[in-house]
């Protein structure tokens, strides 16, 4: 797993996993790897690597500091793609909230550093495009029962959509409930989320893991399933 910084020694380890993907029951040329690790103060490190290059010719390293109250507090990204001409082929950015204020340092296709700001809604909901994250997404969605939730989604391919697209959203998530799921030699009890206006079931652990995801799209189905999935005891 490639990394934008190493595991410090005063980091535990929480969880670690490996996302694969499938069309059609065909592997992909892709993955998404992470960590957790938590610090003394409850908060915690995500790290992700994810590997599209032989697929798609993307590149994604991504670290996460969530505070101890589940909150964003930073996120830096490496994201490269030399194979999209009409987009971002090269980013590095550094994203941090301060008092519903998103304060972004980045340095895009080559060029000098930019700085800009971009001022939140209050209790946005940051939906960070990570399998990792979405878990945490989905039960922040299922739990607003109809009611309208301002979410902010970061982009890290279009620079005409950077640092991120912001809307009002009527709960789009449906949960179906507990669900089971056969992982290895291991059952793991899921709660099932359903996107109302997709073709696009997840299957979440207690501990906000996406297991499994199906999408279904022009008569294929898109399968992703978490692989090495450890956690601590």
């Amino acid at each position: 797993m490639r990394y934008l910084h190493p595991v410090q020694a005063h980091e535990s380890f929480v969880a670690s996993g490996n996302y694969l993907f499938a069309k059609d029951g065909r592997s992909l040329g892709k993955t998404e790897s992470w960590t957790i690790h938590e610090l003394g103060d409850g908060s915690k490190f995500v790290r992700v690597d994810s590997d599209a290059r032989e697929e798609e010719g993307k590149s994604l390293l991504a670290e996460l500091l969530i505070g101890p109250d589940d909150e964003v507090i930073r996120f830096d990204v490496r994201y490269e793609n030399g194979q999209f001409d009409g987009g971002i082929r090269t980013l590095s950015a550094a994203y941090s909230l301060v008092d519903q204020v998103l304060q972004v340092g980045y340095r895009m296709n080559g060029a000098a550093r930019s700085y800009l700001e971009r001022e939140l809604a209050p209790e946005v909901l940051i939906d960070i495009p990570l399998l990792v994250m979405r878990g945490r997404t989905l039960f922040a969605l299922s739990e607003c029962k109809g009611k309208p939730v301002s979410v902010f989604v970061p982009m890290f391919e279009h620079a005409q959509l950077f640092p991120g697209v912001s809307r009002v959203v009527e709960s789009p998530v449906a949960c179906l409930g507990p669900d089971r799921l056969a992982l290895g030699k291991r059952e793991i009890v899921t709660q099932r989320f359903r996107y109302v206006d997709k073709a696009a079931s997840y299957w979440v652990d207690e501990q906000g893991i996406v297991i499994k995801r199906i999408n279904a799209f022009k008569q294929q189905e898109f399968s992703v399933t978490v692989s090495n999935y450890a956690r601590r005891l």
